[in-house]
């Protein structure tokens, strides 16, 4: 069987082991159970804060499938913690890697070691879930108002409005560029815009003042392509479909639906999206 040495200390200058002392000893009992070694890896240092550059490169032996085991002196050497040793488990158990750890007694080579670290896998997995779900009740239960997740942005409800409306002389803002503005995403600032407009606090008419005062929107990009009313219409009449007039004449569906509106050709509830004439004479 092919196998892979892995050693890690913190302590090199005193009574305990080196790495090198360790992994003379893995090899010794790899060699004594008839295993070839063909990659040892070590790390010198704490494992939560310290590099683990032999880690890393056993775990990418493991995932390329180039060897059959993992002896390792503890199972201290090789987690960090009980939800690594789980994923580091749940890993090797997919690659058909097996694991010795020479000092915990524990050899998946066996069939009952194999069924043993089975078993603990599905306890501790289930384990660390249990723990995570009690951490996030306790997270709710300490947050204000007991709602899960983050707490909610906070936005100053004046700085909205006064970069919305246009106060003071200022262009009011995009949707985008005033969730930017305030460092909240853009569905934050519209759920607040919609619940102070609800409270009756938005002006929208300040806004719209506003932007014909400023020329509109500032906005990036080629401009627009013009439309000729009289080409519009006659495209319409020919082929009563956004989507064949927004074609024939290279702009958007939502320009078409809105120009048509604005002429009286399409009503604005419609859904059957034909011209208002002939809805009429339907009638």
């Amino acid at each position: 069987m092919l196998v892979a040495l892995y050693a890690r200390t913190s302590a090199a200058d005193r009574d305990e082991k080196t790495v090198e002392q360790i992994l003379v000893g893995l090899a010794a009992y790899a060699a004594g159970r008839g295993w070839q070694v063909v990659l040892e890896c070590g790390d010198q240092g704490p494992f939560p804060e310290g590099r683990r550059e032999g880690l890393r490169r056993l775990l990418g032996a493991v995932r390329a499938k180039a060897v059959q085991g993992v002896v390792v002196l503890s199972l201290s050497q090789l987690a960090r913690s009980l939800r690594h040793l789980s994923d580091l488990g749940r890993l090797l158990a997919a690659q058909d890697v097996a694991l010795i750890a020479t000092q915990d007694r524990l050899d998946t080579t066996d069939p009952s070691g194999a069924i043993r670290w089975r078993d603990w896998l599905e306890v501790s997995s289930r384990f660390a879930l249990q723990l995570r779900a009690e951490a996030a009740k306790v997270a709710r239960l300490r947050t204000p108002g007991g709602s899960w997740g983050r707490p909610a942005a906070i936005v100053n409800a004046l700085e909205l409005l006064t970069w919305w409306e246009g106060r003071g002389g200022r262009l009011p803002l995009s949707l985008r560029a005033l969730a930017r503005k305030l460092g909240v995403s853009q569905a934050t600032a519209r759920k607040r815009l919609h619940a102070l407009r609800a409270a009756g606090q938005v002006d929208d008419g300040a806004r719209v003042r506003a932007l014909a005062a400023r020329g509109g929107l500032r906005r990036g990009g080629r401009p627009a392509n013009p439309i000729d009313d009289a080409d519009l219409v006659a495209a319409w009449r020919k082929a009563p479909s956004l989507s064949a007039v927004a074609r024939n004449l290279r702009v958007s569906r939502n320009r078409v639906r809105s120009r048509l509106q604005e002429l009286g050709l399409l009503s604005e509830g419609t859904q059957s999206l034909v011209p208002q004439g002939a809805q009429e004479k339907d009638r």
